[in-house]
């Protein structure tokens, strides 16, 4: 959700923003607001703004889970019984190697 986090992190900005916006319209038009009336105008702007974001982010979300599924190539790769689901054949992490210690010279330990 890029768009609406944004807004969410810069929403003290867009907020004086907003207020700053009201009170120069008052001036270029010739009229004085009241500070209530900028408060509650700026909140109704400010909610309306984090409204449309969500909106229009999870409308993107929903819109890609649905075209996803019908386009998606599912990368799968097993090697040795272990399988990366849907991570792609020539990524970094499927050329991942564990290694064991190699033993120490063929001493064995006793436990007396």
């Amino acid at each position: 959700m890029a768009l609406s986090d944004a807004v969410v992190g810069n929403l003290t900005t867009i907020y004086v923003a907003v207020i700053a916006g009201i009170k120069a319209y008052g001036v270029v038009s010739g009229r004085s607001f009241g500070g209530f009336f900028v408060l509650l105008a700026s909140t109704v702007v400010v909610c309306l703004i984090l409204v449309l974001t969500l909106t229009w982010d999870l409308s993107r979300k929903a819109m890609y889970a649905v075209t996803s599924r019908d386009d998606a190539e599912v990368h799968e790769s097993c090697k040795g019984g272990i399988c990366w689901h849907g991570v792609a054949v020539r990524s970094s992490a499927s050329r991942v190697r564990f290694r064991l210690p190699e033993q120490l010279g063929g001493t064995e330990m006793n436990c007396t």
